[in-house]
């Protein structure tokens, strides 16, 4: 976990479920779907996170938009708990549901479309599989409303540093993959070095699925199993791969 970004992320709380909600931010499509006050709201949190984002897109090299996330991320991380907060509060569990489905079903066709001008095949498949991978977490989260495990005393702490750092990894995936939906969208092209940054950020979406299913799983003890999540062809396999040697680093480095 990157310890820049760790000092200020914890000062959130976030091992909250319902920091589980900002997985796919509404689409313009979608918000229109909302009631008016509702609406307005989120449109105004989208205008925030949209100086947020164009900030980063603009810069030039890879230190300088490293830089800009850090300092940043905190306060993209918590404009998108004050989304969540909000939809969580005022929409009702199955329009919320939907509303997240048809906005990751848009953000994966507008990459399908947009994406091969703008960055080329390599990001373009990398982002296709990024939202996939956040629906196949959204899968994962409702898994939560269904099952009736109670997670055992001795594994309070793990359920909640399972929960944190798959908030972490999740929203680190989110601000990634926004800074390229904002790019296609203002037409913003975006300096390679920063691409590069960009496509290093989204390898946290198998982290992300990791934590979760292990916080899912924690629920599960004594009952079905889930699903393996994929069958992956090698480059796929190499990809996850990296992303969990990453991720045993990451735990090695706070059981010391």
């Amino acid at each position: 976990m990157d310890k820049a970004l760790t000092l200020e992320f914890g000062s959130f709380g976030l091992n909250e479920t319902k920091g589980l909600s900002f997985l796919s931010f509404p689409s313009k499509r979608s918000t229109k779907q909302l009631a008016g006050s509702t609406e307005e709201a989120v449109r105004n949190i989208a205008a925030i996170l949209d100086q947020l984002l164009t900030a980063a897109i603009e810069t030039r090299t890879a230190v300088d938009f490293i830089a800009l996330r850090d300092s940043t991320f905190p306060h993209y991380a918590g404009v998108m708990i004050s989304l969540a907060t909000l939809t969580r509060a005022i929409v009702p569990p199955a329009v919320l549901e939907r509303l997240h489905a048809e906005s990751l079903n848009e953000q994966e066709a507008e990459f399908r479309d947009g994406a091969l001008p703008a960055f080329g095949s390599a990001i373009r498949d990398q982002a296709i599989f990024t939202v996939w991978t956040l629906r196949k977490i959204n899968e994962l989260s409702r898994k939560l409303t269904r099952s009736t495990g109670v997670v055992p005393e001795e594994r309070r702490g793990d359920d909640a540093a399972f929960l944190n750092r798959f908030t972490f990894h999740g929203l680190r995936t989110r601000f990634h993959l926004d800074c390229l939906t904002t790019s296609m969208r203002h037409g913003q092209p975006v300096f390679p070095e920063v691409l590069g940054e960009i496509s290093n950020g989204l390898r946290s979406a198998v982290d992300a699925y990791a934590w979760m299913r292990q916080f899912v799983e924690l629920r599960y003890q004594g009952e079905d199993p889930i699903l393996p999540f994929i069958d992956l062809d090698e480059e796929d396999r190499e990809f996850v791969n990296a992303s969990a040697r990453d991720m045993a680093a990451d735990l090695a480095v706070h059981a010391d």
